[in-house]
């Protein structure tokens, strides 16, 4: 090995001005010295450095471009080929740059390596072949002729069924003008499946036309992950097909696909087909992601998914979509009866999705069964509380899913519950533990919801008190009467002197809530404000709750606010400052003490993770309304993101909001602002906020053009809110939708809009 040329110039190379994940670059010289090491334990150890430090995580910084020459030379020596070839493939397609003087410098320097690199695709180790074709299509654009010609050389001599299907995707990559010939005659052909596979994909990603001899295609290759051998392109092929052609606008076409596969699993099933538990993993798990994306997928898929409801092997498959979709399923209603009075955890799921369909018979189930149903106990504490609800807590019209109803019977068996508790066994987490330890929760949270009817539960409650302080209290202040249960009162006064503070508020909440006597929780916040901890945000949002009987608290909240900025350096600190200048506001209308720290607030949007902080400022700007007009110097540049945008909108509006231009803007032209926002992938929180803009704005801020953008928002397939809990982003989308059609009458007078 000729190691003084392949580390020739390393160390001219000023490693010290460089950074990798982990701050200087000093050590890259030792580590790509020790790759060579002919001690295995050196080299993977350096290896596995290199991985962590110049392409941590995917992301590529300052020294990683000046590595790649020497990672290439070394593999062009031999040295550990096929990992030290994944690692420059990973270089190359990195689009999370950090630092780089020049954007791309990465992908560049793997694509200039290409000459040491492209006689791999002709190694004897099928492996190295594979990483190579994968690497090289990773430089794209970058790559140049000579890559896609030493491709399309590989293509002609390739006989391996999994290295000819990387091949493939590499070189429709580099040549997309080549791509629809190519995969056209792969699909008409005899090619091995994994080729068949990859040229699917390749349709689907560039567009090319698709028909239903196309979708036939696929559903007889299903379950289509088999072919993959581990391919590094890293997706769920069912689940990647589907995506593609709903993004590329063929939604009826993403659900034909998924559909048949569907029922190619069905049919998979009744042949007793080795491959059936593998095809209906993949179909699910490729409708269960359209669903996400697609508002009409769920309709449209739900009858292929029942047939696999009749198999036991296959329903625990079906029933969590069930449960998330948010789609009336009567017909499901009798399978899951028959599944929800059976035994083990698929009875449970089924019980669950009862709860969240809505069905009658849950509740009586759930009373007949509860110590063996966890998940129908949680799926009912969270429609009853509304823990399924968007971060408003507020109910919406789309939220058409039914608490269960007061129920003796129900209420019967909560009780035996709570009372036999103290003498269950604790399990481990693994093994149910950790819904053991929920189950408090659940069961003092439903009996919250039904408030006063469930007061013969109150014996159980007191006695679980001192167990479970946080969630019997706030049960307490709900199913007690105030005028009858003195006793109540009382033990909760008693909580509020002892213990630990976060368990005194909440006894002393609920005694504030029962009582309207504020003392006992005006003591506990005071503790908590004076000791500055991790929780002050939470103590400071408590204290709101209390408005005007939070006065006394004033003194401490103006300490607080007085303190200098780098005292709030943290995020729950800065926050918790803002809720403190939105109490004092409330309470005094002192803007001189409240705005400056406003504008602490909104300096924040230069910080790593401080949008969010961002827009709490906005919204305690908003309560201020034109008292707040020294902040718009403040607010006008962070206009651009649009992320920040729908929140410091709603600040300009509060701040003039009769003018027909705020700040000097046209409402025309921050509508635009706005509505760049409403991106498929949003948060719930985010999708919300751009509505609240576009409704404060007013009609007169919308022209045709953007109001049909709302029209879409509101009825368009793709889906706008899809981050978040993954059980929760179909419910969120659907209050969304809701709320934009509210949104869309109220800005058009059109009381029609469905």
């Amino acid at each position: 090995m000729a190691l003084p040329l392949v580390f020739a110039g390393l160390d001219q190379v000023d490693w010290s001005r460089l950074c990798h994940a982990y701050g200087s670059a000093e050590d890259i010289p030792a580590l790509l010295r020790d790759l060579a090491s002919p001690a295995e334990e050196t080299a993977a150890e350096a290896e596995q450095e290199l991985w962590g430090s110049i392409v941590h995580q995917g992301t590529v910084y300052t020294a990683t471009a000046p590595a790649v020459p020497f990672l290439a030379r070394l593999v062009a020596e031999g040295v550990r080929r096929s990992a030290l070839v994944g690692m420059l493939g990973v270089v190359a397609g990195s689009v999370d740059e950090h630092d780089l003087p020049v954007p791309g410098a990465a992908r560049d320097a793997v694509a200039t390596q290409l000459g040491l690199l492209l006689p791999l695709l002709a190694d004897n180790d099928r492996e190295v072949r594979r990483t190579t074709a994968w690497t090289v299509a990773q430089c794209r654009s970058a790559a140049g002729p000579d890559a896609r010609a030493a491709l399309w050389v590989r293509w002609a001599a390739e006989s391996d069924p999994a290295v000819r299907a990387d091949v493939l995707t590499a070189c429709a990559l580099l040549d997309p003008d080549a791509a629809e010939e190519l995969c056209s005659a792969v699909l008409a052909g005899d090619e091995p499946a994994p080729v068949q596979v990859a040229a699917l994909l390749v349709t689907a990603d560039c567009g090319l036309p698709w028909d239903t001899q196309t979708t036939a295609r696929v559903t007889a290759l299903v379950p289509l992950e088999r072919h993959g051998f581990g391919a590094l392109w890293e997706r769920e092929p069912l689940q990647a097909l589907a995506k593609a052609l709903h993004t590329r606008g063929d939604a009826d076409t993403a659900m034909d696909v998924v559909g048949s596969a569907l029922g190619r699993a069905v049919a998979l099933r009744l042949q007793g087909s080795e491959h059936a538990q593998a095809a209906t993993t993949e179909a699910r798990w490729a409708a269960e992601s359209l669903a996400r994306r697609s508002r009409t997928a769920p309709a449209r898929l739900l009858p292929a998914l029942l047939p696999l409801l009749d198999d036991p092997a296959t329903a625990a498959d079906v029933i969590p979509l069930l449960r998330t979709w948010c789609q009336p399923a009567p017909e499901a209603v009798p399978a899951l009866l028959a599944i929800a009075q059976g035994n083990g955890e698929s009875a449970d799921e089924a019980l669950a999705a009862l709860v969240c369909l809505g069905a009658p018979e849950a509740t009586g189930l759930l009373a007949r069964h509860l110590p063996e149903r966890p998940h129908a106990l949680k799926a009912a504490y969270r429609l009853a509380t509304g823990e399924t609800r968007t971060s408003s807590h507020t109910h919406t019209p789309g939220d058409d899913r039914t608490p269960l109803p007061y129920d003796r019977e129900l209420l019967d068996a909560i009780r035996v519950r709570l009372a036999a508790e103290p003498s269950r066994e604790r399990r481990p987490v693994f093994d149910g533990g950790l819904a053991a330890t929920n189950e408090p929760v659940y069961l003092s949270g439903l009996l919250a919801a039904w408030g006063r009817p469930a007061r013969a539960a109150l014996p159980e409650l007191l006695a679980a008190l001192p167990r479970h302080p946080l969630p019997v209290s706030r049960a307490l202040a709900a199913v007690a009467d105030p005028q009858a249960d003195a006793h109540v009162i009382e033990a909760l006064r008693a909580e509020a002197r002892q213990g630990p503070p976060a368990t005194r508020q909440a006894a002393a909440s609920a005694f504030h809530s029962l009582t309207g006597d504020a003392g006992p929780l005006i003591s506990v916040l005071s503790e908590l404000l004076a000791k500055r901890g991790n929780s002050l945000d939470h103590t400071v949002t408590a204290a709101a709750s209390l408005r005007e009987a939070a006065r006394p608290l004033l003194p401490m909240l103006h300490t607080l606010l007085a303190e200098p900025p780098q005292s709030r350096e943290t995020m729950p600190a800065i926050r918790a400052a803002l809720g403190a200048a939105a109490l004092v506001w409330e309470l005094t209308g002192d803007a001189q003490t409240v705005l400056p720290v406003i504008q602490e607030g909104l300096a924040w949007a230069s910080q790593a993770w401080g949008q969010e902080t961002v827009k709490r400022a906005a919204e305690v700007a908003c309560l201020l309304g034109p008292t707040a007009e020294p902040l718009v110097p403040d607010l006008l540049p962070l206009l651009d993101d649009p992320e920040l945008a729908p929140a410091l909108v709603l600040g300009l509006t509060s701040i003039c909001p009769e003018a027909d231009t705020l700040a000097g803007l046209p409402r025309t032209t921050l509508a635009d602002r706005v509505l760049a926002a409403a991106r498929p992938g949003s948060y719930a929180r985010s999708a919300s906020a751009v509505l609240k803009a576009c409704a404060a704005l007013g009609p007169t801020a919308f022209s045709d053009a953007q109001l049909d953008l709302i029209r879409n928002l509101a009825d368009g397939d793709r889906r706008i809110v899809g981050a978040g809990l993954q059980d929760q982003i179909i419910l969120d989308d659907e209050r969304f939708r809701t709320d934009a059609r509210k949104v869309l009458r109220t800005l058009t007078g059109n009381a029609l809009i469905s």
